[in-house]
């Protein structure tokens, strides 16, 4: 190569990009650095180093290509240089100001704005919004950020039933609708699905409506499959449209954004290529898929909406939204209701605390309806496999929950009238149970559970239910170990427990506490607790301490008051009701006792580890009965299941192009430490249980709605029953069960079959007849066809140039036209 020309180098330099100089250049002509350049240039770098620390990830990626290792390129300078340039460009075009323009103010608003946003707080946003906005430093995300932090302050109000909240603060929901409207906010997809979940908390849903039908004749800036989702639920809960036209509505934002195939994919028999992986498909709308499901359970469409959730357990067994299975814990039956809850705690989705108390509570009602003390004892016993499974999904043991669990002894033996107690070989069961009910609570206490009041207030009331004075005393002893401090309404509920248990002592000191209490607030005894006294007073025979109470404290207590107190001190107590349960024998009970008692022994592991046990070896079982039969044999489960989530067209993975073996993927597991694939198959099974209890449902369910025309109420306010289904009969044989899986899967339940495979007369096709509201099989109806006599009319001359003849409206006939004489 020829010796360079030693040139100055003023002359191959470019003065406006320097760093553009041949690298040879730069290696054989030294440049003179001045002091103070490089006095300053460890700090620069040790600057830049910092700012991509803060960054995470460098603007421009390193050339490593490059002799100096570790320093830009000029193409990565110039590629920069080019990025910056465009993005003043666009800066430019939507009228932002550079950021070195902007004024101080602007910049400590700017400030407020991003702290208001990451603490979500609403008052904050609702007065930064019009400055800021004014300022134009509002960009989309902030637009999100504050409908979404909108949308959970009215939620939240709609769970604590506080309609004042949400009042304050729809005009500036208002508000932020009229500016996106006119385009001065800047718009964001997922900032309209707040909005309508705002309407629908509301129940604001003509406005919501008004608004979709603006949106939805936007571009993509504005809509998005997830506001399909939710314009569907709003019209759904608003009753605006019928399911068909939801359905219409949800096939239509599955066709608008086709990117994702999304139509294919959502499909009730869509196949995964690996049923052992998570699969990654970004973007597919699960918030519209939750949309659907929504609309369909609120229609009664049980069959679509069990699908729906199949297909969303296919694609995200461990991801699933707990807003769908909280959907079919508050819609469908308990035995359904509680299944769902299971699904969600298996897959490890924690649903929340206030649907784990409703559950709860529903299980608790039931069973006093129960006539059989086994079966009360079995849904007992599935309150502390719902807490057991709520552990192992990662969420903790609540006070609230376990004094429900508490609270559910006093209904497995039947209820005394006050004054009679407990006889024979009913005492016996009496304190087992009341033993049973201490000692689980004691041993959760014992393994690290952080008790409130309630569980030792469901403790006293059973005490009193079951007329155990011991279990009274000791469980006081407890709460005052505990350092329990019991309020107003607490202190009733002992008071009522004294008055079963007549011990007028412990009343006497009870009323005492109320008294005083209520001198140091400087507040009257309410109505309640004088009625609590007279109640006690009456059922231990003390009511000369009741009249003795009246007049020492007739200051705090009004004339109404005072007559209501005395009658209710006067009626006599009700007549003891008689009771048909099917009692069990002690040796029963002493043997479901040792099944609860190691259902509580995992509860203890879980609280003394502090994480979730292993599921395979500690699982918990899935319905109500744990008994009750499935719909098949495993094996023929898992065959039918492999024929229903399998295409045996799909070719095989392509072998590496090296001819080296193919790898063996890892079974990848969820958040509960299940194989991916295992848990798609037991979520299979599940769903189609809950299914065929749907179905044996509907069937049942005219019997509710003549009980409801006869009452003259809505079937949903009938006391729902419980039935444990212990009549299911499994499938004989894997090709039954493929039928009876079909049948659950298919809407219309008739299937095509071809003529020569199957001769049955249930496959030939029926005619309904509308008058006897009966199918019948078609006849076949000959038609003859009359003489017909061919008319033949007076000929009339032919004229070449006929005269108009013009309609005559109120004659309905044509006449012919008369000109005018002139």
């Amino acid at each position: 190569m020829p010796t360079l020309t030693r040139i100055p180098l003023a002359a191959v330099v470019c003065p406006s990009a320097p760093f553009l100089a041949p690298r040879l250049l730069r290696a054989t002509v030294p440049l003179a650095v001045p002091l103070a350049a490089a006095v300053a240039a460890p700090l620069a770098v040790a600057a830049l180093q910092s700012s991509q620390q803060q960054r995470g990830f460098a603007s421009t990626p390193r050339c490593h290509a490059n002799a100096a290792k570790g320093k830009k390129s000029g193409r990565s300078y110039f590629l920069e240089m080019r990025k910056r340039e465009q993005q003043q460009a666009r800066r430019r075009e939507r009228g932002d100001k550079d950021p070195a323009e902007l004024s101080p103010e602007v910049v400590q608003l700017a400030l407020q704005l991003q702290q208001a946003c990451e603490a979500r707080h609403v008052q904050q946003l609702v007065d930064l919004y019009p400055v800021a906005l004014a300022a134009g430093i509002v960009d989309s995300s902030c637009t999100r950020i504050i409908c979404q932090a909108l949308h959970a302050a009215v939620r939240r109000s709609a769970a604590k039933k506080d309609s004042s909240k949400p009042s304050e603060l729809l005009p500036f929901v208002e508000l932020l609708i009229a500016d996106l409207r006119r385009g001065a906010l800047p718009p964001h997809p997922y900032a309209y699905v707040h909005l309508l979940g705002i309407y629908k908390h509301t129940k604001r849903f003509h406005d919501g409506r008004a608004l979709w039908l603006w949106l939805a004749e936007q571009d993509d800036a504005h809509v998005s499959q997830a506001a399909y989702g939710a314009a569907i639920e709003l019209m759904a809960y608003g009753g605006l449209m019928s399911l068909p036209e939801l359905e219409l509505l949800y096939q239509e934002g599955l066709k608008r954004f086709p990117g994702t195939y999304a139509e294919y994919h959502l499909s009730p028999d869509a196949i995964i290529p690996d049923r052992t992986q998570p699969v990654h498909i970004l973007g597919l709308p699960t918030t519209l898929l939750q949309g659907i499901i929504t609309a369909r359970l609120m229609s009664r469409d049980w069959r679509k909406a069990y699908l729906g959730l199949d297909t969303v357990l296919r694609l995200y067994p461990g991801q699933t939204p707990h807003r769908i299975f909280e959907l079919f814990i508050t819609e469908r039956p308990l035995s359904e209701a509680y299944t769902a809850y299971l699904l969600a705690c298996r897959s490890g989705v924690q649903i929340s605390g206030g649907q784990v108390t409703n559950l709860l509570n529903r299980l608790r009602v039931l069973m006093p309806q129960a006539h059989a003390q086994a079966d009360r004892f079995t849904i007992l016993r599935a309150m502390a496999n719902a807490l057991y499974a709520y552990q192992q999904c990662g969420a903790g043991l609540s006070s609230v929950h376990v004094g429900q669990f508490i609270k559910a002894f006093e209904f497995v033996l039947p209820d005394k009238a006050p004054g009679q107690d407990y006889t024979d070989e009913e005492a016996g069961l009496r304190d087992t149970i009341a033993l049973a009910a201490h000692q689980s609570l004691a041993g959760l206490i014992q393994s690290g559970l952080s008790p409130d009041f309630h569980p030792f207030v469901s403790l006293v009331s059973l005490a009193g239910k079951l007329r155990a004075p011991d279990l009274l005393k000791l469980t006081l002893a407890d709460a005052k170990t505990a350092g329990i401090a019991f309020g107003p309404i607490e202190r009733r509920v002992l008071l009522t427990a004294a008055g079963l248990i007549k011990d007028r002592n412990l009343i006497q000191a009870l009323w005492s506490l109320t008294v005083t209490s209520a001198e140091k607030e400087g507040v009257l005894i309410s109505y309640n607790d004088w009625v609590t006294l007279a109640k006690a007073c009456r059922r231990a025979d003390l009511l000369p301490y009741f009249d003795q109470q009246l007049q020492e404290q007739a200051h705090a207590v009004t004339t109404h008051i005072e007559e209501r107190v005395r009658l209710a001190a006067t009626n006599p107590e009700p007549d003891e009701a008689k009771s048909s349960i099917e009692l069990m024998t002690l040796e029963q009970l002493n043997t479901e006792i040792k099944a609860l008692q190691a259902q509580m022994e995992n509860m203890r592991a879980v609280l003394m580890s502090g994480q979730p046990l292993n599921p395979q070896n500690s699982p918990f079982y899935m319905h109500i009965d744990p008994k009750q039969p499935s719909l098949g044999t495993e094996e023929a489960l898992r065959a039918v299941y492999d024929e229903f989530t399998t295409d045996p067209h799909q070719p095989p993975a392509p072998a590496p192009a090296d001819g080296s073996p193919a790898k063996s993927t890892t079974t990848a597991l969820s958040k509960t430490g299940i194989p991916l694939d295992e848990l798609r198959f037991r979520n299979w099974v599940n769903v189609h249980e809950m299914m065929s209890a749907a179905s044996a449902y509907e069937t049942s369910r005219q019997s509710i709605v003549d009980k409801a025309i006869a009452q003259r109420k809505s079937p949903k306010d009938i006391p729902e029953i419980l039935h444990l289904r212990t009549d299911i009969k499994p499938a004989q044989s894997q090709v039954d069960l493929a039928n009876r899986i079909k049948e659950l899967r298919t809407p219309d339940q008739v299937f095509r079959r071809i003529g020569s495979e199957i001769n049955d007369e249930k496959f030939n096709p029926m005619v309904h007849d509308p008058e006897a509201n009966t199918w019948r099989k078609p006849t076949m109806e000959k038609h003859s066809a009359r003489d017909v006599s061919v008319r033949k009319h007076a000929s009339i001359a032919t004229n070449p140039f006929p005269d108009p003849k013009p309609a005559d409206p109120p004659a309905s006939r044509w006449y012919k036209q008369k000109s005018p004489k002139a």
